[in-house]
């Protein structure tokens, strides 16, 4: 398959963790694990790669059911009534409160934005199903969308999505600990196998598991912190 330049530059700047939906201002329970000396920069490297293993596999498969509903050469009905069992599954895996709010914040803004920038019917059509049934819209399915409208493959939209939300726990991180830009990068870098590990994971759509119960009571207790500098 011939790689549409203009398509890839565009999936690209969806994968920057400087994208402005918001993602910043989250770090999806790590603040608490840090606040309680659960996570330093020693035990940072294979925290995420344990995360990549498990969250980042889950996540791909909804950014692959997500991208699928492009595909599928759906009508109107059937692609709301998909769009919108699909984000109520997700919906029933997160326990932790804050954590499934942060994840359809993003995914919310992050069809917001892309919309802004181009018109697509379907990105326009989801937020309207969204809207009227006032249900969630979770990132890695928002992202998988647009990544099956940018059409440049399952695997490349999975892999985007892992790196630009790796990106993100990084940053956070950075915030959080004595984490210099260097020890990031380098950890970023060696983290790619596992990113590829995980995307050739998810694509066992049919055997959906999910087992963080570290991140998920860190998530939890996040509001309680004395002091936060995130949301979630």
């Amino acid at each position: 398959m011939q790689i549409d330049p203009l398509a890839l530059l565009q999936l690209s700047q969806l994968a920057d963790s400087a994208l402005p939906i918001g993602a910043t201002a989250h770090s999806f329970g790590l603040e608490t694990l840090v606040a309680e000396g659960t996570l330093t920069v020693v035990s940072l490297a294979p925290f995420l790669h344990d995360y990549l293993k498990e969250s980042g596999t889950f996540e791909g498969i909804f950014c692959r059911l997500g991208y699928k509903l492009t595909t599928n050469n759906l009508d109107s009905g059937s692609f709301a009534t998909q769009w919108l069992e699909l984000n109520a599954r997700l919906s029933a895996y997160k326990t932790a409160r804050e954590s499934r709010t942060a994840s359809a914040t993003l995914g919310r803004r992050l069809l917001q934005l892309v919309l802004g920038v181009e018109e697509h019917v379907q990105v326009r059509q989801a937020l309207q199903i969204s809207k009227d049934a006032r249900e969630d819209i979770h990132y890695s399915i928002a992202f998988g969308l647009i990544g099956g409208i940018l059409g440049l493959g399952e695997e490349a939209a999975v892999l985007a999505h892992l790196q630009q939300t790796l990106l993100g726990l990084v940053s956070a991180c950075q915030r959080l600990l004595p984490l210099g830009q260097s020890e990031a990068s380098r950890i970023v870098w060696q983290l790619k196998p596992a990113m590829i590990a995980s995307a050739e994971h998810s694509t066992a759509v049919d055997e959906i598991t999910l087992f963080t119960p570290l991140l998920d009571v860190a998530s939890m207790r996040h509001p309680i912190l004395t002091t936060r500098l995130f949301i979630s």
